[in-house]
């Protein structure tokens, strides 16, 4: 696979920032959400069990900062910043003949954990690479 190609300088770019902008997007969901949390811990038992949502926000922003940390950052970021665009591409999950990749799985799971934003420095680079990379992407495994 050629190491240049089209877009490969600016998915490169994204892709490599893209674990670091997981992580800001964990701790703005975080902090934007600790205001209200201390207001409905400080208003009476019954009123203040509307709790849950900003709890919930609140685990949704660190999964979304350990994803973009242990994930994100060796096995995408890294080949980005690399322009390793094979180790990319070979790095899918089984799902019966399918090869679904692994980069566009975790970039959702980063954009709904992270409301909206977080995921798709992971989800445009992977989608360039998916349909307008250096070689067609394979989606059937060979058996």
């Amino acid at each position: 696979m050629s190491e240049e190609w089209k877009h490969a300088s600016w998915v490169s770019t994204l892709g490599k920032w893209a674990w670091l902008i997981g992580i800001v997007s964990g701790v703005i969901d975080i902090l934007i959400v600790l205001p209200s949390l201390m207001l409905l811990a400080s208003l009476p038992y019954g009123i203040g069990m509307a709790i849950g949502y900003p709890i919930w926000w609140i685990i949704a922003g660190i999964l979304v900062i350990l994803i973009s940390f242990v994930i994100i950052r060796p096995k995408f970021s890294n080949k980005c910043a690399n322009k390793d665009w094979d180790g990319l591409c070979n790095w899918v999950i089984p799902l019966g003949s399918i090869k679904f990749p692994w980069m566009l799985f975790w970039g959702i799971v980063v954009e709904v954990l992270g409301y909206g934003w977080g995921g798709f420095a992971i989800i445009i680079p992977a989608l360039v690479l998916i349909f307008a990379g250096p070689k067609p992407y394979e989606w059937k495994a060979v058996k």
